[in-house]
């Protein structure tokens, strides 16, 4: 399960950088991040052993994303409605997030990355 145990005890231990840098800048809490890291750490990886599931942050949520890989070295990610938990029909090709600056970020988080 790409030790999601070990990260949360990290994140509950408030040694979590991405946690903590994620939480100076939206409003999610703690709770919101593990849930999230773990759908992300519950990835089962494609056929051919890639990601298949990545988390995003926006100002006021984390966004459940699917990873989609184009077999030549490409890759997208699609937004999962908010509705539906991370599972089952994507929404739309996601192209990041606008924060209160102004500016349009792409922040996310895979399975294998350091918390």
């Amino acid at each position: 399960m790409n030790n999601f145990e070990v990260k949360k005890k990290i994140v509950l231990a408030g040694n979590s950088r991405i946690f903590n840098d994620w939480a100076a800048h939206s409003t999610i809490t703690m709770a919101d991040f593990i849930s999230a890291l773990q759908w992300v750490c519950e990835d089962a990886l494609d056929e051919s052993g890639k990601l298949t599931r990545e988390i995003a942050l926006a100002p006021d949520r984390i966004v459940k994303l699917r990873r989609v890989n184009d077999g030549i070295g490409m890759t997208a990610f699609y937004e999962y409605p908010r509705d539906n938990g991370g599972d089952g029909e994507l929404g739309s090709l996601w192209s990041g997030e606008k924060f209160p600056d102004g500016f349009v970020r792409k922040i996310s988080l895979s399975a294998k990355d350091r918390i």
